[in-house]
């Protein structure tokens, strides 16, 4: 990937005093930030400002090596990327501090593709088949909920006898709204959706019938994702998955769900099935 360089003078503001042309990488142009007052803060992820702030007043206060720190930033569309920030300090030729450059690179790939690895190892090293079905999904939604906007889920299996959608685990809801979700019945819309394969990210406004029925209870959900889980072709579940803080779930999160969805299905398909008991149904919800 390109780097993207910004650079400031060593003045009070620290004012910016160029960047280069492949900012376009990321949506911006030049004039975005030399002209029409655009400050790089501006497009540093809300949830990462104060550390990389942290970080950078640490380093100039102590200079040394080249400063090197990962976060995110915000595309001109609203969209966050990884980044890798390199930043060095200039020296003039009478050892005064002159500026501050920084080159960025876009490593979103990157990120991404560690995020599937570490998934894939987690759940390799934690699980073995069988194992118990709670400790199983405690780990899987563990996991689901440390992706960047997901921090509530909840995890269905059909259950064999009645065909039905059975809530066997899920993180982040209270029990009052688990109640109005914890079984959908084989012939529900519910069911019949997910049997086709489909995943939906929608607004949680948006699709709130389909998960609760006529009644939208208030959980703070904001963009959802219900992802039909299969295994060798057959319907064994359905994941749900939901932020409180972002208004869609990020491209990036989707990617991951879709390796978790997977391993979900190797799980669902691995378990005994018989641990399925109608004591077994409530209880874990």
């Amino acid at each position: 990937m390109p780097e993207v360089t910004f650079v400031w003078r060593s003045e009070y503001g620290w004012p910016l005093d160029s960047v280069s042309d492949n900012v376009s990488t990321f949506g911006y142009e030049p004039d975005d930030f030399l002209v029409y007052g655009l400050s790089y803060e501006d497009i540093i992820h809300p949830a990462d400002l104060e550390k990389v702030r942290k970080v950078l007043q640490e380093y100039s206060g102590t200079p040394g090596e080249d400063l090197v720190q990962e976060y995110r930033i915000l595309n001109a569309d609203g969209d966050a990327r990884w980044v890798r920030e390199n930043t060095q300090i200039i020296y003039g030729e009478d050892g005064l501090m002159q500026c501050l450059r920084a080159k960025i690179v876009d490593i979103n790939d990157e990120k991404k593709h560690d995020d599937f690895m570490f998934i894939q190892d987690e759940l390799g090293s934690h699980l073995s088949w069988p194992v118990n079905l709670e400790d199983s999904t405690d780990v899987l939604l563990e996991l689901t909920t440390q992706l960047d906007a997901i921090d509530i889920c909840a995890l269905y299996v059909v259950d064999e006898v009645t065909g039905g959608l059975v809530l066997v685990n899920h993180k982040g809801l209270s029990s009052e709204f688990v109640k109005s979700v914890s079984y959908f019945g084989a012939d529900s819309s519910q069911v019949n959706f997910a049997k086709r394969g489909f995943p939906v990210y929608k607004h949680y406004s948006e699709i709130y019938p389909f998960i609760t029925g006529p009644v939208m209870q208030d959980e703070g959900l904001q963009g959802t994702a219900i992802i039909p889980v299969h295994h060798e072709r057959h319907f064994v579940g359905l994941l749900i998955a939901s932020s409180s803080s972002e208004f869609i779930i990020p491209e990036g999160d989707r990617d991951s769900l879709e390796v978790i969805k997977s391993l979900a299905g190797l799980m669902i398909s691995n378990m005994t099935m018989s641990v399925m008991s109608d004591s077994m149904h409530y209880s874990m919800a």
